[in-house]
């Protein structure tokens, strides 16, 4: 008998709950104009600590199907950035994924590992049977990553997000369990 998969840890990475102390490098990083800027929601705009801090906690309560989890390295704990499923839809078992990998750990591979694993996370453990997510079309280096894991584009809401007096398309991607597990066999 083979060992089961621990659901939370990668090779580099590992996923754990929410500690307070995660909370100072997590607001930092939402309140940083160059992450900002990648959000498809709304108009940005400065936002005080707290709010946001409490934006986090709420998306870390993980009850039933919905998971927000701290991205953290393996070798030191450091903390590199959050991953959520939301909005999870029991019927149709489909949920929404976010990530935020924090500016110092960029451009590592980090978002890469974590976006596997928590795509493994939603389908082997949680039984989704989709997720998907939104993406600004100017975020190349983001859809790149969320290809690689699988995702396809599903279609373009032309023009819906308006960043810096210029209107840009949203990207709508996702990958459907079967679509995983065919990948994914041994």
């Amino acid at each position: 008998m083979t060992a089961p998969i621990n659901a939370f840890t990668g090779s580099r990475i590992r996923l754990r709950e929410l500690r307070e102390d995660d909370l100072t490098d997590l607001v930092t990083w939402w309140q940083d104009p160059d992450v900002m800027v990648t959000q498809t929601a709304g108009p940005f705009h400065p936002r005080p600590a707290e709010p946001i801090a409490e934006q986090f906690r709420t998306w870390n309560r993980n009850s039933g199907t919905d998971a927000g989890l701290t991205i953290v390295s393996r070798s030191e704990g450091e903390v590199l950035g959050h991953v959520a499923l939301f909005g999870a839809d029991a019927h149709n078992r489909t949920a929404t994924f976010a990530i935020i990998i924090g500016p110092p750990h960029q451009g590592r591979g980090y978002g890469d590992e974590t976006t596997r694993l928590m795509v493994r996370y939603g389908f082997a453990e949680l039984g989704l049977h989709r997720i998907q997510l939104a993406v600004a079309g100017f975020n190349e280096r983001a859809i790149h990553t969320y290809a690689k894991a699988g995702f396809v584009e599903e279609g373009r809401d032309r023009e819906a997000v308006f960043r810096a007096g210029k209107w840009h398309d949203q990207v709508r991607m996702g990958i459907l369990e079967h679509e995983w597990w065919a990948a994914n066999q041994p």
